[in-house]
C-alpha cells in the first residue's frame, strides 16, 4: 500500500502521542483523571469517555504502537473518501459508541450483582462499603476499580470501514511473506473479538474485546449508511 498521510490522521497521531507522553511521563498524576472509570465509581468524570480514547497503557508500549499503526495505514484512505471533518466525526463516534456499549453492559452486570448480594441479605450500605474499600469478593469488583484506556474502539471502527470500502485490497503482515485480502485479515480480527466477547474463546487479560467489537459495529453501520446514500455528494469540507 502506498501511504500518503492525510491531515486529520496526522493530527490524531500527534494528539495520541502527546497524550501518551503527557500522562505517562510528564504528568502521570493526570493518568487516572483522564482514564475511563466505571460510571458508578467515584473517580468517574464526565470528560473521560472522550479523553480515554487518546490514552494508552503505561506498561505496554505495544498498545499505542499497534493502534497508531492501524490508524496510519488505514485512516488516510478513509479520510480521503469522506473528508477530514467527517472522518474526525466518524473516529470519535466509533470510540464513543464502544464506550456506550461497554458501559451499558457493565452497568447491567453491576445492578445484577447488587441484586444478587441483596438476595444474600447484604445491606446497601455494606455493598457500597465493600466496593469502596475493594473488600467485596465479587467478579465485577475488579472492573469497578480498573480504568480503561485506548483508541481501540475507534481503531476497530476504522478497520471495519476499510474492510467495507476496500474488501479486496491486499495487505502484508510482518513475518508473513504473502499478501492477505483485507476482508479476510480484518474479518479475522473482528471475528476474534466477537468470539472473545461472548466467551467462545479465551479472552486476553487486560484487553477490552467488547469495546473493540462495539467500535467495529458502529463503524460498519456508519460507513454502510453513508456508502448506501452516496456520501460523496454530502462532504462537509
Amino acid at each position: 500500500m502506498n501511504i500518503q498521510i492525510s491531515p486529520m490522521v496526522k493530527n490524531l497521531l500527534i494528539l495520541n502521542a502527546a497524550m501518551y507522553v503527557g500522562t505517562v511521563f510528564l504528568a502521570p498524576g493526570l493518568y487516572d483523571t483522564m482514564a475511563l472509570w466505571f460510571v458508578e465509581n467515584p473517580n468517574f468524570r464526565i470528560w473521560q469517555p472522550l479523553t480515554h480514547m487518546f490514552m494508552h497503557s503505561a506498561y505496554d508500549i505495544s498498545h499505542i504502537l499497534f493502534n497508531m499503526l492501524w490508524l496510519f495505514f488505514l485512516g488516510p484512505e478513509i479520510e480521503r473518501w469522506m473528508g477530514s471533518n467527517r472522518f474526525l466525526f466518524f473516529y470519535l463516534s466509533c470510540g464513543l459508541g464502544a464506550f456506550v456499549l461497554v458501559a451499558g453492559i457493565e452497568y447491567v452486570q453491576y445492578q445484577m450483582a447488587i441484586n444478587e448480594l441483596l438476595a444474600q441479605d447484604w445491606s446497601m450500605s455494606a455493598i457500597a462499603q465493600g466496593y469502596a474499600d475493594k473488600r467485596l469478593i465479587h467478579p465485577n469488583v475488579q472492573d469497578y476499580w480498573t480504568p480503561s484506556v485506548g483508541a481501540s474502539g475507534a481503531i476497530f471502527g476504522v478497520m471495519a470501514a476499510f474492510m467495507y470500502l476496500f474488501p479486496n485490497r491486499s495487505m502484508y503482515l510482518l513475518f508473513i511473506p504473502f499478501p492477505i485480502k483485507v476482508k479476510y485479515l480484518i474479518g479475522f480480527y473482528i471475528l476474534r473479538e466477537l468470539l472473545a466477547s461472548t466467551g467462545v474463546i479465551a479472552s486476553t487479560p487486560g484487553t477490552g474485546h467488547l469495546a473493540h467489537l462495539g467500535g467495529a459495529i458502529v463503524g460498519f453501520i456508519m460507513i454502510w449508511y453513508w456508502k448506501r446514500n452516496d456520501m460523496d455528494r454530502y462532504r462537509i469540507d
